[in-house]
């Protein structure tokens, strides 16, 4: 028996890629294009994200808070807002509602943490 020529081996590999990249290519009609909207919604998840991280850091106890009504708004140029509340104990243990403005800068990953407003649910400032 004659052993399969390598040549035809490779000819045969090189049909079936072409073939691939061609579907991808001709498939990319049918996919939406999300890019555009992923890359706000990314910049928007990490704002969000960011603002949780940097409340809870505030908080008495980080542990037991549970937030609500969150919401990331677009405010400027590269700039989100996001709002909420935050539901955790204050300095005597019982559960108070406290309410947090973050605005996140996504062109130089700057933070500000503008407002933190409860009664008591955040941690004494350090001077």
């Amino acid at each position: 028996m004659k052993k399969d020529s390598p040549v035809l081996f490779f000819l045969i590999l090189i049909g079936l890629l072409a073939l691939g990249i061609g579907a991808v290519i001709f498939l990319q009609q049918y996919v939406p294009d999300t890019i555009k909207a992923g890359s706000s919604m990314s910049e928007q998840s990490k704002a969000e994200g960011r603002c949780l991280e940097v409340v809870k850091a505030a908080l008495r106890y980080p542990a037991k808070a549970k937030f609500s009504s969150q919401d990331v708004d677009l405010i400027g140029k590269n700039q989100y807002q996001a709002t909420g509340n935050v539901d955790a104990p204050n300095a005597s243990g019982i559960i108070v509602r406290g309410h947090y403005i973050c605005v996140f800068n996504t062109s130089t990953k700057s933070f500000d943490l503008l407002s933190l407003e409860g009664d008591d649910v955040w941690k004494p400032l350090q001077k």
